[in-house]
């Protein structure tokens, strides 16, 4: 994959396709190829943009602290330096928690949102716990407790796709210590259920209802609060929607988003 230098640092990223333009941004642990399946349909309509989140797969890891406001920067830059005057913006989990703070600080950007599987806030307890984490990676490393995928899909889907769920913990193992546990410090404490009303961008909101990493209550926060907002709760699939249910995941952002380019959002 190309890379490109937007100020301090030099990220990872693809772009392909024509149409409107696209952004995916992948969740903590991930890289750009965990959208490998879907950017061959998504870019038979839109121009797609992915990139490794500052930290994240071959963009560069420099020494933290990192923030969800930097990442969001990173994005804005990113998205100038590719021609990309305005998007559609798609986010997985802590990709999802970067595109709301992205359309906060630079809404001009954000021709529309698509959140999978996030929040808008993180309690005091879950706070707790991310920060612990992350001081254990950092200090001793991966190792198969913390590499665990099995909770990131729903209990059929693991019982369903060891290979799949094992995949994708070899994929979190491989992440460097350091900038995985500055990125979850990053993820780990926020706060702007409120700030979202002022979004004006249209909304797709989709939830596994198995989703056991975040669960339904916060997708439901972010319906009542975004005026533009549509939300799918979604049986029987957890965090990982996009590979537990592709062809549904596909069908329901492109209708979202011709909805958007065509004027019926």
């Amino acid at each position: 994959m190309p890379r490109i230098s937007i100020g301090d640092i030099s990220l990872s990223y693809e772009q392909t396709g024509e149409g409107s333009d696209l952004v995916l941004i992948h969740g903590l642990g991930g890289d750009l190829h965990v959208w490998d399946a879907d950017v061959p349909v998504f870019a038979r309509y839109h121009r797609v943009l992915r990139f490794d989140v500052r930290g994240c797969g071959a963009s560069e890891k420099p020494a933290g602290p990192y923030s969800l406001a930097l990442f969001a920067h990173d994005a804005d830059a990113l998205l100038a330096a590719c021609g990309v005057v305005e998007a559609h913006v798609l986010g997985i989990s802590m990709g999802g928690v970067i595109a709301q703070r992205l359309a906060l600080d630079f809404p001009a950007r954000v021709r529309s949102l698509v959140l999978v599987s996030t929040s808008s806030e993180v309690g005091e307890k879950s706070v707790a716990i991310w920060q612990w984490l992350a001081d254990l990676i950092e200090r001793e490393g991966f190792d198969a407790r913390t590499a665990d995928a099995s909770r990131a899909f729903s209990p059929r889907f693991t019982a369903a796709h060891p290979d799949v769920v094992a995949d994708l913990g070899r994929r979190i193992a491989a992440n460097d210590p350091r900038a995985y546990a500055a990125t979850a410090r990053a993820v780990s404490d926020y706060n702007w259920t409120v700030a979202l009303g002022r979004v004006t961008a249209p909304t797709l909101i989709l939830q596994g209802l198995e989703d056991q990493l975040t669960p339904p209550g916060g997708s439901v926060k972010m319906s009542r609060v975004l005026p533009r907002s549509r939300l799918l709760m979604i049986p029987e699939a957890g965090h990982n929607l996009p590979l537990e249910r592709p062809t549904l995941f596909h069908d329901t952002v492109l209708a979202f988003l011709a909805g958007v380019d065509f004027g019926s959002q």
